[in-house]
Order: structure tokens, then sequence, then C-alpha cells
């Protein structure tokens, strides 16, 4: 997709066709980015291969919501185009214009930043909690051993793996997984649910450059019914504080943070099955890709490394991570 293909969506949004328009440094996986300056005004253009109409309206839903809740940072806002649509179709996908949020990615660079990190996670849990379930259209609460419902069972990737040269005691870590997950899964149906961010991680995090101070919240592409605790799940997972050495330190802090926004019980408990179910999901979501021609079969095997080392990391450390979630939580 070129920039002549973009340039041609702005006059949808009143913006003249030449405005200065580039592509942003940092491309998703499921998106394309630009960058349009247009007087002392900036703004950000995404046109999205991955997401259904339906879905990026349900998305700027809940952004409409999230602008009301005085959220002490910024989350993007969606602009309408001169028809008073903010989504348009077009051959390449959904697009949106929302204005562009000043600030720096946030450095996870001790524990200060992942409380902050983890106090901007629960404060945008707390004001989730008030999206209605019906502005969604994307659930989380679904059986985590399937991207789409007519993928294949686990045990099938696990021959096509075996096929494309991974050794066999590899090939069987998603299965394994898919095992352990299947056995716990149905149990999770009790957890406290509402709308959650679904991709939560220091990259889509913006903050002042000066104080390490969040000042907005990106990337809401994912946002739909879940539980609570995945949302906390997948922030310590994106945010790299369990592989650290320091990690219970890193761990208290995220988690003190967030506390704005309690765990009960159950949910702490819930925290090392979750954590495997989000290492099996990236995989399983990188073979999906793979299996149709999208994604690259290293992209696969650099997730079963990270299952592994998770699986590992948890058979040395699952008392003492619900130990220290359970203090961090009652402490706070």
């Amino acid at each position: 997709m070129g920039l002549e293909f973009t340039a041609g969506l702005l006059p949808l949004w009143g913006f003249p066709a030449d405005a200065d328009l580039a592509p942003t440094n940092e491309q998703g996986t499921n998106n394309q980015t630009f960058l349009v300056r247009y007087g002392q005004q900036r703004y950000v253009l995404r046109i999205s291969g991955f997401l259904s109409m339906a879905e990026v309206r349900a998305e700027h839903r809940i952004l409409r919501r999230l602008q009301q809740s005085r959220l002490p940072f910024q989350v993007p806002a969606p602009m309408a185009a001169l028809d008073r649509r903010t989504v348009i179709g077009t051959p390449a996908g959904p697009a949106a214009v929302c204005r562009w949020l000043p600030g720096v990615r946030l450095g996870m660079d001790g524990d200060p930043a992942f409380e902050r990190f983890g106090r901007a996670v629960g404060l945008l849990g707390a004001a989730l909690e008030n999206v209605p379930l019906t502005d969604t259209v994307r659930d989380w609460r679904t059986d985590p051993r399937w991207v789409h419902p007519d993928d294949p069972p686990v045990d099938v990737l696990c021959g096509e793996l075996r096929s494309a040269g991974m050794n066999a005691e590899q090939a069987e870590l998603p299965a394994e997984a898919a095992h352990r997950i299947g056995r716990w899964w149905p149990g999770a149906v009790g957890l406290p649910t509402q709308v959650i961010h679904g991709d939560l991680a220091p990259s889509n995090v913006l903050a002042d450059p000066d104080t390490g101070e969040v000042t907005g919240l990106l990337d809401f592409e994912l946002a739909g019914a879940g539980f609570w605790v995945q949302d906390i799940l997948a922030a310590l997972y994106n945010s790299t504080a369990l592989g650290a050495p320091d990690w219970p330190r890193h761990t208290a802090a995220f988690l003190r943070g967030a506390s704005v926004r309690h765990l009960e019980p159950a949910e702490v408990a819930a925290l090392p099955e979750l954590l495997i179910a989000r290492s099996l999901g990236s995989l399983l979501w990188r073979a999906a890709r793979w299996r149709t021609g999208i994604g690259c079969f290293s992209e696969v095997t650099a997730h079963v490394g990270k299952l592994e080392a998770t699986v590992g990391w948890l058979a040395a450390n699952q008392d003492v991570f619900l130990s220290v979630a359970t203090a961090a939580n009652a402490d706070s």
C-alpha cells in the first residue's frame, strides 16, 4: 500500500490531498499507520488489514466511553470524516483517523516505571468496568486453544511443526500446554468479567519524556469482553517483568500500581494458568499466520521457545509468583 493510495483517503476527512503524509516509525503486525501533518496539527491515519468494519466501530464506541471517564492520561479520539463516519472501508481495509498524542514510549527501567505502568493499567481497568459489554464484538473468554473456530486441534499443529523441521520434543510443547489449559479453562467462567484492552504492553503506553509519567494509552483495536485479570497478566507478560533477574520486585511494583483496581483471590490464583494461556495464544496466533502464508516459520519457532521458557519459569517460580502477587495486592 503506497502513499499515493493513502493520500487519496485524506479528502474524506477534509484534509487537502497534498497534506504532509508519511509512514510512522513503528508499524504494527496487523495494520499500517501514517502521520498526517496539516497546519499546526498532527493526526494518525490507520488502515487495518486485520479488523472488520464492525470491530473498528466497536473500538471507537469504547474510546468514546473512555473520553468521558476523566482518566489522567489520554486515549485516541477517533475523528469524524466529512460524512460523520469515524471509520471508512477501503480496498486495503478499514481506515480511521485520530489526533496524534504526544509522548515517548514508556521505558521500563526500574521499579517506579513498573509501578507507573501498573497504575495506568489499573486506572484503565476501573474506567473500562463502566463500558457495557454490548459495546464490544470481541470476546476474550473463549477457549484459548483456538485462534479461529475452524482451526485444527493443537495436536494437528504439532504434526505440522515436526513436518516443517522442528524437533519432536519442542513440537510437543504446544500440545502439553493445551492439555493443561483444557483442564483449567472451564473453571475460569466465574472470574470477574468486563471490557478489557486485550493487548496491554509498554509499547502501547506514552509517557512524559522528563517525568516518566504516563500521558497516553494506545492501540485499543483488540478491546473486548474478557476477564479483568487477563489484562493484568498480559501487561505483566509484555512488560518483561517476569523475565528479569529481580522479577519479584518488578512484579510487586507493577501490582501495587495496578491495585487501584484490586484483584480477588480467585484472580490471583488464576495468574499462572493465564500466563500459560497467554504464551500459548501468542504461539497459536503466529502459527495461524504461518499456516495461511502470511507469517514466517521463524516467528512460530521463536514463540515455541517463549512457551518453553514460560513453562520452565513457572515450574521454578510459581509458588513465589503467587506469594508476591498476593502480598502486593493485599498491602496496597
